[in-house]
């Protein structure tokens, strides 16, 4: 079995390193990297080294192949998308040179309309809407870094292929000791997530605070819960059932946070500016809310004042 990840940051470097060392001991399959720049020299150097659970655990594989381009690559059984968003329509139209009409694709990045995004430009294999909880991060140049999460992956069928199974994938990636789990409406999942990050993350940016700050600063309090209920009234426009409480547990989630910890989109918005993942967490929002006639004036307020300053 032939697997791709495409993308080996924080992400993909985490559940690239676990399938890898499965392989590397079984001789079951070979893993192919796609990465860029001095993270694809080292790896090609010395190889990735995942520090797991807050380094109590090394691990230090090689790929089959490691480049920064698809060309002359196979064609895969399973491709991991692990990209930032404003990378994946390119990135999904390069996909379709190295997949056919019976390749699995998981894309593992943030946002709630990802399948929709890639199933535009990807016509042939068989999209798997996920989503993750996972702390990890890019310690150096070949080097991963993880602590915190659940390292679950939250995975559903293919909406435009509900009888296709995607047993084989779950199957290989729980020998590979990765967590993984089917869900029957995986959006409920992708949702729920979605609502606390993106909410967290467009107010952070914009404002250049902290998730602890921004929770404890009444005023912005108040902005994130009325994006969020925004968010949560796109959802029911979209007949995904969240609870009904959504809004306060979601924004309860913050106290399990340091005080002091950043959005990985202010982080981004800070070294990147509009190179960033802003129409991932706002611009999806307005669409949908324009697409129903639903209001989203804080959402809407909140990235253009984002925007201006960048």
């Amino acid at each position: 079995m032939n697997v791709c990840f495409y993308g080996v940051g924080g992400v993909g470097g985490y559940y690239a390193t676990l399938l890898t060392r499965y392989f590397n001991e079984t001789g079951q399959g070979n893993t192919y990297f796609i990465a860029r720049g001095k993270h694809k020299d080292a790896i090609l150097e010395k190889g990735l080294l995942l520090k797991k659970d807050g380094g109590k655990e090394e691990i230090l594989i090689k790929p089959c192949h490691c480049s920064d381009t698809v060309d002359d690559l196979p064609v895969f059984d399973i491709v991991v998308v692990s990209v930032k968003g404003y990378d994946l329509e390119s990135v999904t139209r390069e996909i379709s040179k190295i997949t056919d009409e019976n390749s699995i694709i998981l894309p593992l990045l943030n946002g709630a309309d990802i399948y929709e995004r890639m199933r535009q430009h990807l016509r042939k294999g068989y999209i798997l809407p996920a989503c993750l909880y996972l702390g990890t991060h890019i310690e150096s140049p070949g080097v991963i870094f993880q602590k915190g999460g659940s390292c679950r992956i939250s995975v559903g069928k293919d909406p435009s292929y509900p009888g296709f199974s995607p047993d084989k994938l779950i199957g290989l990636f729980r020998k590979a000791d990765i967590l993984i789990e089917l869900f029957e409406d995986v959006n409920i999942e992708i949702w729920t997530k979605y609502i606390f990050i993106a909410s967290f993350a467009l107010v952070t940016a914009t404002y250049g605070k902290t998730i602890g700050e921004v929770a404890n600063d009444g005023k912005l309090g108040i902005l994130v819960k009325n994006i969020m209920q925004e968010i949560a009234v796109v959802a029911k426009a979209l007949k995904i059932g969240l609870p009904l409480d959504i809004v306060e547990t979601s924004f309860s989630k913050a106290g399990q946070f340091p005080f002091e910890t950043k959005t990985s989109f202010q982080r981004d918005v800070e070294t990147k500016g509009r190179e960033s993942e802003w129409d991932l967490f706002g611009g999806t929002v307005i669409r949908y809310a324009e697409r129903f006639n639903i209001p989203a004036d804080n959402t809407k307020a909140t990235l253009d004042r984002l925007l201006r300053d960048l």
